[in-house]
């Protein structure tokens, strides 16, 4: 085969090899298929150049000898070579391949995509939150509270706590720590719009345990709302509906903007904590965002919601002196 054959096959070959990482760059969707795409390029490639080359014996006589077979073998095997180099390069960058180089956090895999109730779109709270989060952390493999297998940095659920409330206090959200523990807080929060909740406000009651963020934060309303997956009295969000998507990759951030807003969004009624609301959602959805604005208007003013928030701490400070002065009586009976 002629030298000028060579590079010109060559060449092509190569420029294949890179259109191909390049198109599984532009088109994402076929990025599953680039590993198939890749392996029929270099058979492709590897066919052609044997073609080319039985072609040239034939049209120049030129008689099929152990040494020209020796060779042209050899080219072949080069250039096969060639072209694993450059798919091994372009799968190191990132440019091309099937497979991210993040882990996707570990989430309940929904068995269709729409919920089977009134089908409305499936409850997903952290999809909004997959998209912007800005680190991502691997899932800890051992029980113990105080292992330290963070990803891509080691660093302790303390230390993490208090990156996490800092974004907090930094935010445009007005945050107040309870007597200066990061652990417990209060963050203002405003329902989202173009939905019954928009124009109300909560005082929401955060706290953090231990274990965060391998163990989800604990997440009440101080001030009434009407919904099926949160306890009217207590003011509790059901802790399913946390769990099922919970991940250490995300952050108090988005909490609250993306969990919370999807929870009022898209209430989940066949796991209810609040079983008029879910009742009412199910039978007359009218009905139920007619209540939802009674409630909002009644209970989640600006007003309301320190209001709340000023009861319980009083009632907090109520108990905290009721158990101060228990324990002076048993001191002074114990005398």
């Amino acid at each position: 085969m002629r030298s000028e054959e060579l590079v010109r096959w060559t060449t092509m070959g190569i420029s294949c090899a890179i259109g191909v990482q390049l198109l599984l760059f532009v088109l994402p969707s076929l990025r599953p298929y680039g590993t198939i795409i890749q392996v029929l390029l270099a058979l492709g490639a590897c066919g052609a150049l044997a073609y080319v080359a039985a072609t040239d014996r034939r049209q120049n006589g030129n008689l099929t000898t152990e040494g020209h077979s020796r060779n042209e073998l050899k080219m072949i095997g080069m250039f096969f070579v060639l072209w694993l180099m450059f798919a091994i390069m372009f799968r190191m960058t990132g440019v091309g391949g099937g497979h991210s180089s993040v882990a996707a956090p570990s989430t309940v895999t929904p068995k269709s995509d729409t919920d089977r109730n009134h089908g409305r779109e499936r409850y997903d709270p952290y999809k909004d939150a997959r998209r912007g989060s800005y680190r991502v952390y691997e899932e800890c493999p051992s029980a113990h509270t105080n292992a330290t297998c963070f990803s891509p940095t080691h660093t302790s659920p303390k230390r993490r706590i208090e990156t996490d409330v800092m974004k907090m206090l930094m935010s445009d959200y007005k945050v107040s720590l309870v007597n200066d523990n990061m652990q417990e807080f209060y963050v203002m929060f405003s329902g989202p719009e173009e939905t019954a909740f928009a124009g109300g406000v909560w005082k929401i009651h955060v706290e953090l345990p231990d274990q965060y963020p391998y163990k989800s934060p604990s997440i009440g309303f101080m001030n009434k709302i009407f919904h099926p997956n949160i306890d009217e009295l207590s003011g509790s969000v059901c802790l399913d509906v946390i769990n099922q998507t919970w991940s250490p990759m995300f952050d108090m951030i988005n909490i609250f903007e993306s969990f919370l807003p999807q929870l009022l969004r898209y209430p989940n009624p066949s796991d209810p904590l609040n079983g008029e609301a879910a009742a009412l959602l199910m039978r007359e959805p009218k009905s139920y965002e007619a209540k939802v604005r009674e409630y909002v208007k009644r209970y989640a003013s600006k007003e309301a919601a320190e209001a709340a928030a000023t009861e319980d701490d009083e009632e907090d400070d109520e108990d905290a002196e009721m158990s101060s002065v228990g324990s002076i009586s048993d001191d002074e009976g114990n005398a």
